[in-house]
């Protein structure tokens, strides 16, 4: 089996989801980094699946507490997803939320009230 088949992208998100779910935050964050690591080998630079790599890994950090690494993934996934997707797309939003999430943890009230 090839390791580094593009399906198995899916697959270690997806791995990355339950686990991410059951609060198992190190082993989702190393599922999704294999996942975006081949999805950056066989996919173009602005495809959506990028931004949504990018986009799980900034949750992770931000459950963790690192919401300066969180930020840096979700605004890597934003620039993706403004690229790739319609305008009013739903995952446009969320990453927004999602920012604006972080803000308010850090504190930065002014910063949350823009993005959410």
């Amino acid at each position: 089996h090839d390791e580094n088949h593009p399906h198995l992208a899916s697959f270690y998100n997806n791995i990355g989801i339950i686990y991410d779910e059951e609060k198992k935050y190190f082993e989702a964050l190393d599922f999704y980094e294999k996942s975006l690591a081949l999805r950056r080998k066989h996919l173009p630079p602005d495809h959506p699946d990028l931004g949504s790599s990018y986009n799980n890994i900034g949750i992770v950090h931000s459950c963790l507490g690192h919401y300066d690494l969180a930020l840096d993934h979700y605004n890597r996934s934003l620039k993706i997803r403004l690229k790739s997707l319609p305008a009013q797309h739903p995952d446009i939003a969320m990453t927004y939320r999602n920012m604006g999430l972080v803000y308010e943890n850090k504190g930065e009230f002014e910063q949350a009230l823009i993005l959410l």
